[in-house]
């Protein structure tokens, strides 16, 4: 059956990120930890790690996803195209906060609770917009590029509704798997609109990087 092959990816780390602070659409970029998980993810990916190697590589138009997919695209002289579809949710005046100042935030921590926001209240995308906005554009690349292997780099909570599009689950449904910043995950789309999860959270290629810096 024919299908498009999809090999999803979360950016790297940026000051936000070690700082637990809300970035959606804030356009944070990459701090030197980031900018090594990329040369690393880079080199990783490069070492025979495609059966058939991606034809295209999509980003989110925030710079931080376009940086991490920057070395692999360059070493393999393949274009980025960004697209605004795979950005993280929007979080609106929560947006450089820090995740505490959600009253469920110890809710939310310890049982890995999707949260909804008020949209009037917090300006901010509800769960079914963002599972909306991201199911549709996996939906549409599947259609673009079938019988292709696509690159993509994404966003955390933006993987998230991913896995529960795939999966068949509510926006709100747990988290089940924690995606560390360039961690790997891949799915399948069939013709037929049929998704497909083949891995999901793989980041042993970190350890690489563990190695390497001490």
């Amino acid at each position: 059956m024919s299908h498009t092959d999809i090999w999803v990816i979360r950016h790297g780390e940026t000051d936000w990120n070690s700082e637990r602070r809300l970035q959606g659409w804030r356009d944070i970029p990459l701090n030197e930890a980031g900018i090594a998980q990329a040369e690393n993810l880079c080199r990783h990916l490069n070492k025979d790690f495609f059966q058939v190697l991606p034809q295209h590589i999509y980003t989110s138009d925030l710079q931080r996803a376009y940086h991490t997919a920057l070395p692999y695209a360059r070493a393999n002289d393949l274009g980025i195209t960004t697209l605004p579809g795979l950005r993280e949710r929007n979080y609106g005046i929560l947006e450089g906060k820090h995740w505490s100042v959600l009253k469920e935030y110890n809710t939310i921590r310890e049982e890995n609770l999707a949260i909804e926001l008020n949209q009037e209240e917090h300006q901010a995308e509800s769960l079914q917009t963002f599972y909306d906005r991201i199911r549709n554009t996996l939906l549409d690349l599947a259609t673009q590029h079938v019988n292709e292997t696509l690159l993509v780099i994404s966003h955390g909570g933006a993987i998230d509704m991913m896995w529960r599009a795939a999966n068949q689950l509510p926006p709100n449904a747990p988290r089940e798997f924690t995606q560390r910043n360039t961690s790997i995950n891949r799915l399948q789309i069939s013709h037929d609109k049929k998704w497909s999860v083949i891995s999901w959270a793989d980041a042993s290629h970190l350890d690489e990087l563990l190695k390497q810096t001490n």
